[in-house]
């Protein structure tokens, strides 16, 4: 996985402005894709209407980041993101017959980009969370070792108990304790640094 594997950078960002660089884009979609699949989920939608938010924010993307611009003062690219999804979703709901409040109205992406505030923020800020860690998990993958992973992840991930994880390894307890320690000390450290958004701060003007 490459080392700003999330957030995004500002060099994918230029280079997105081409719609011909089917690499970057597909970067992109790689990256993004599942929280904003998980987002447009987590308002109620299926799994195939979910798909289609998904496809519809990506061309909203494709058509908004030609204009967007550096403006620390307004907001950063995730909340310009997260608008965006947030259309895209009240869009899927009317098309799916379900009443959305006259304030949700869907249009076009907004001149300034400025996050919605509504119940749709803590869905999409859960979303990202869930993202961030499994990114962070897929980073510990490479920085620890297979056996000290699964220690990880069977007394933490998996919820097994301190006593049978030693005897599943053939180790101490008080060594599954420690390894659990060190592992879940490199997590947080992979989790600080992808929480550290190095790309431009701005939204579409």
């Amino acid at each position: 996985m490459p080392e700003d594997s999330l957030p995004t950078r500002v060099s994918l960002l230029r280079r997105l402005r081409d719609l011909a660089d089917d690499a970057s884009w597909k970067e992109f979609y790689e990256r993004y894709r599942r929280f904003i699949f998980q987002a447009a989920r987590r308002k109620g939608l299926s799994a195939q209407d979910a798909e289609e938010v998904l496809q519809d924010t990506i061309v909203s993307v494709a058509r908004g980041l030609p204009n967007f611009v550096y403006n620390p003062d307004l907001c950063s690219f995730k909340g310009w993101l997260m608008t965006i999804t947030h259309r895209r979703v009240t869009d899927q709901l009317r098309r799916r017959g379900r009443q959305v409040p006259l304030a949700d109205t869907g249009g076009e992406i907004p001149v300034t980009g400025a996050p919605i505030e509504s119940p749709f923020d803590a869905a999409w800020e859960a979303a990202w969370e869930s993202n961030l860690l499994d990114a962070a998990t897929d980073r510990l993958r490479l920085t620890v070792s297979p056996r000290n992973f699964q220690i990880f992840d069977w007394t933490v991930r998996m919820g097994r108990s301190t006593g049978e994880t030693a005897a599943a390894f053939a180790i101490s307890a008080n060594l599954v304790r420690v390894t659990k320690l060190r592992v879940l000390l490199n997590l947080k450290k992979h989790l600080r640094q992808l929480r550290r958004e190095p790309w431009p701060k701005g939204c579409q003007s």
